[in-house]
């Protein structure tokens, strides 16, 4: 081969290797290129899951543990509005209750109702009913008695204030209809605190409660002693004896009276 040739096929060979190894160079880089920017894509993404929990914890603030409640109770059980055998001495009972937990219940409607219920139902006493919130309390299931007046014939409204906490965060309190064989208002377990915050305020209608142990079917019946005794129930009576169906006004739907509660601040 003659020397000219030589050199046309060196030179022919040598373009063809530097071509091969430029392609390869190329993929490597935009590897390393692109596990590059999914690494600063995993920390920014960090960063800002991290700031997120920040903000969250900060705007999380813990409720008191307890709180002061003021609570009106307000009649509205009239001749006018309740005009069927209406007693001329109508007032409720000393009221009387507790803030409590779930296993502080005085009374539960559909089951039969303690003796202190009976005599606060029948008599308006609550000497026997504060025995059993004692032994409520001595259980670890309640810390504040609510042992207030009632309502007379010549009043309108009582107001008191009392005591909850997030161990104990329900209210129950309750009072005689009176005069009545057996009949009594109540809140039954009513919530003060929910998802981490207290109850700022609530008005509650009223109905009227059978203890089921007195039979009298009137206002001013003798009294008439259920054997057995009875569940607790909404109050229905005969048209001709009162005006009540399902604790309220078979007609109107009007109710004996309300409660209002208020946190105080």
């Amino acid at each position: 081969m003659s020397t000219a040739n030589t050199s046309l096929c060196a030179l022919i060979l040598f373009m063809l290797t530097a071509c091969g190894g430029g392609g390869g160079g190329e993929t490597t880089q935009a590897n390393v290129s692109n596990n590059t920017n999914s690494e600063t894509s995993t920390e920014t993404s960090s960063t800002d899951t991290n700031t997120d929990t920040n903000t969250d914890t900060t705007t999380n603030e813990q409720a008191e543990d307890t709180a002061t409640y003021q609570l009106t109770f307000t009649r509205t059980w009239e001749a006018d509005n309740f005009a069927t055998n209406f007693p001329a001495n109508s007032h409720f009972s000393p009221l009387v209750g507790l803030t409590h937990n779930a296993d502080g219940m005085i009374f539960k409607s559909d089951t039969p109702a303690s003796a202190g219920m009976i005599s606060m139902a029948e008599t308006g006493s609550k000497s026997l009913l504060k025995d059993e919130i004692s032994t409520i309390q001595n259980a670890g299931h309640s810390n504040y008695l609510i042992d207030e007046s009632g309502v007379p014939n010549s009043a309108k409204s009582i107001t008191f204030t009392f005591e909850a906490s997030q161990q104990f965060p329900l209210l129950s309190v309750v009072s005689m209809v009176a005069p009545s064989p057996d009949w009594f208002i109540a809140l039954q377990s009513v919530p003060l605190f929910t998802d981490n915050q207290w109850l700022e305020s609530q008005t509650i209608q009223l109905k009227v409660y059978d203890a089921g142990s007195d039979s009298g079917s009137r206002f001013g019946s003798a009294n008439q002693a259920t054997s057995p005794a009875e569940p607790i129930m909404l109050l229905t009576s005969d048209p001709a004896d009162s005006d009540f169906s399902a604790g309220v006004h078979r007609e109107s739907g009007a109710h004996i009276g309300m409660i209002e509660i208020e946190r105080m601040q």
